[in-house]
């Protein structure tokens, strides 16, 4: 298998309305899409892992569209999106898609001996935290059970649990448990996130090595539980995988050490309050 080099960015959080409100975040987005060019990266895919605009509008969407459309041309490169717990799914739904309404956007690409996934956790009923739906998970289960011998690689906004986030819980994955079972036992070669404005790496289930991506919009120190302090800062990660085996290197690019905002978070465990995951009864 040749190298395969994927940008792995998230959180780029643009403020609506695109692109006269969200100038500094446009431009931070693209200094981003700048680097790559200068750095003479010739990427094979380009990844936006979620909260790609702070709840837009089907206008906002449809511009980001658009502008997206315009920075693959540029870098030869194709470029997926994942929604984040920030994005309006309707509005994306309409204005990027240009579809009707669907429950959840999860779907998957294959190259030479590899699949790629990329999975919807954004949550309806909550503004952070990330869950995984019955349906999408039975689409996954069947999708890798087709392809055994196929090495997976999973792209969602929300990470899942670790011991060095146990102060994050309340904002991960919910459903961590119903997930790992699903890829138990398949070949996966990674599974990469975002969600957290600060880079992150770790094992799952003894064996899945979890990524986690900065922000291309903020860093965020949350090494007070209860305190959170917010900075202007842009980075993204570059993933080359060979041989079926991912490495990961991290492209700082920005960092601003004046706090911004200090983010008071209460409870830090999990939700109380979980969707029944159970299939419904047949009559």
């Amino acid at each position: 298998m040749n190298k395969y080099t994927v940008i792995h960015v998230s959180d780029v959080q643009l403020t609506p309305p695109l692109p006269t409100a969200g100038t500094a975040a446009v431009a931070n987005l693209q200094l981003v899409f700048d680097d790559i060019a200068n750095q003479g990266t010739q990427p094979d895919l380009i990844v936006i892992g979620g909260d790609l605009i702070q709840r837009g509008s089907e206008a906002d969407y449809r511009w980001l569209r658009t502008y997206l459309t315009q920075q693959s041309e540029r870098l030869n490169a194709p470029i997926q999106v994942i929604l984040g717990d920030q994005d309006n799914r309707d509005a994306f739904n309409a204005g990027y898609l240009g579809q009707a309404a669907r429950p959840y956007y999860a779907y998957k690409q294959n190259h030479q001996n590899m699949d790629f996934y990329f999975l919807d956790s954004k949550w309806e009923t909550r503004r952070s935290a990330g869950w995984l739906v019955r349906d999408q998970l039975d689409w996954l289960n069947k999708s890798l059970h087709l392809a055994p011998r196929r090495r997976a690689f999973i792209f969602l906004h929300h990470p899942l649990d670790a011991p060095a986030l146990r102060n994050l819980r309340y904002t991960l994955l919910q459903n961590n448990r119903e997930l790992l079972a699903i890829l138990h036992g398949h070949n996966v070669g990674g599974i990469f996130a975002g969600h957290l404005h600060f880079a992150a790496n770790y094992l799952v289930d003894n064996t899945l090595p979890v990524t986690v991506a900065g922000a291309a919009s903020t860093y965020i120190d949350c090494r007070d539980p209860h305190q959170h302090e917010v900075h202007v800062a842009v980075s993204y990660n570059v993933i080359t995988i060979e041989r079926g085996i991912a490495s990961v290197t991290v492209r700082p690019l920005r960092f601003d050490p004046v706090v911004q905002a200090v983010i008071p978070v209460g409870n830090t465990g999990f939700t109380k309050h979980r969707p029944r995951l159970l299939r419904p009864r047949r009559a």
